[in-house]
């Protein structure tokens, strides 16, 4: 088989699996995918931690790998204010909280305040004391990350 239809294939099989609800289907799957994650990790153990920590996603309503923030940053436009460094620095002087599970992790915080300050800091800085800019744009960055009816979802916004 060529890759086009190798991949034809493992799609219809794992639609096949996810529609059937069957839990012995669910489990086959999950043994096979287990035994290319161990091939994975032995053949190309970067690769192996960037799909683990996209895995990650799975245990929380908003949340990004390092590299998506990364890639996410890179193209925003007009350009994200905070470097990851600069971000986390300010996060630890004004002593908030990084990560609330289930609700957001590191990255998703970090990129959500950068897009706040992107799409609004001009807006924001009529209205917002300078001191207090860091803070506003955390506090809407909370509550996007943990608004009650979960419309927010960085993932399907940026991804």
């Amino acid at each position: 088989m060529n890759t086009k239809e190798l991949m034809e294939k493992y799609h219809g099989l794992y639609d096949y699996m996810a529609q059937s609800g069957k839990p012995e289907n669910m489990k086959a799957f999950g043994v096979v995918m287990t035994a290319m994650m161990e091939d994975m990790a032995q053949s190309n153990p970067a690769k192996a931690e960037e799909y683990v920590n996209r895995l990650e996603a799975v245990k929380w309503n908003n949340y990004l790998t390092p590299t998506e923030a990364d890639k996410i940053i890179a193209g925003m436009e007009p350009k994200a204010p905070w470097t990851r460094e600069q971000w986390r620095a300010a996060m630890e002087q004004n002593g908030f909280e990084m990560e609330e599970w289930p609700c957001y992790n590191k990255c998703a915080l970090y990129v959500t305040m950068n897009m706040i300050m992107s799409d609004s800091s001009t807006t924001l800085s009529k209205y917002v004391d300078a001191n207090d800019l860091f803070k506003a744009v955390h506090d809407l960055a909370v509550d996007k990350l943990k608004d009650k009816d979960k419309m927010f979802n960085i993932r399907k916004y940026f991804l």
